[in-house]
């Protein structure tokens, strides 16, 4: 692919069924609350044409895309203004379609805005990294955590350790997966110690090196989520729990597992 973009656009589309209606697929898209339990922790829609869409996992940071497409029930897209990797400003849609069909509904992402230039490449990969994760947490929560909020705990830490070493979460200081996660695919099942608690889970998704999900069943189908934030050295790297019902004494043992592997395996 050529370093010099011939005008072709690029887009990231990812589709999911879920069992759910239309009324509560659109409330998880359209609302504050309904993103806040598969998205960004922290969001605020104002709704309607004109309107915007606001997410941060930070309450302090958080960050608006203006509404451009509202039809409720069948599709939202909001657009933003993105520096490209040549320096260029363009602009950036994310479109929701929705679509009843037999047993549920169909939600179709699509990324668009990116030309066909190569130096997109890094980038389209995270996003896709991520989207993958968030469509299957918008499954996820709809079908097992339906009007159930979440509670999202996190670790969040610089590495240094090269992207060829696919998690330099695992291992003896960190979060420890038995069989060893390098090798585990999507629907493996596996032992996995947060603290001092090992616990049976599945891997849900992996986007090699970038990202890897596990579901909890003890912790109430809980969604572990590891990301690297980049492949870049020296690059942070993130371990997001999304917990639905769990009691304050599991939330609280979680919290602590988690300070402890940020503090054991943050570096200058």
């Amino acid at each position: 692919m050529s370093n010099e973009p011939s005008g072709k656009p690029r887009s990231i589309e990812i589709t999911v069924d879920i069992d759910t209606t239309l009324e509560e697929a659109w409330k998880a898209l359209a609302t504050g609350e309904g993103i806040a339990r598969w998205f960004a922790p922290h969001a605020a829609v104002e709704p309607g044409d004109h309107g915007s869409v606001s997410i941060g996992w930070d309450p302090q940071q958080m960050w608006s895309n203006p509404i451009t497409v509202w039809e409720p029930l069948r599709r939202l897209q909001t657009v933003s203004e993105t520096p490209a990797p040549d320096g260029r400003i363009v602009k950036i849609a994310i479109d929701y379609f929705l679509e009843a069909r037999e047993g549920g509904v169909r939600v179709r992402l699509v990324h668009s805005g990116f030309d066909d230039s190569d130096s997109w490449d890094n980038y389209i990969d995270g996003l896709e990294a991520g989207w993958g994760f968030f469509m299957f947490n918008l499954k996820h929560a709809l079908e097992r955590h339906r009007d159930l909020d979440r509670v999202q705990l996190s670790a969040r830490f610089r590495t240094t350790e090269a992207a060829a070493q696919e998690y330099p979460v695992f291992g003896r200081d960190g979060l420890q997966v038995v069989p060893p996660a390098s090798g585990l695919r999507a629907g493996d099942r596996c032992s996995l110690t947060l603290g001092n608690e090992a616990v049976d889970a599945t891997v849900a998704l992996r986007h090699p090196p970038r990202t890897m999900a596990f579901v909890v069943p003890v912790w109430n189908d809980a969604l572990l989520f590891v990301e690297r934030e980049g492949l870049e050295n020296p690059h942070h790297l993130g371990v997001w729990l999304s917990l639905y019902s769990v009691d304050d004494t599991t939330a609280r043992r979680l919290r602590s597992g988690l300070e402890t592997l940020q503090a054991a395996l943050s570096v200058p």
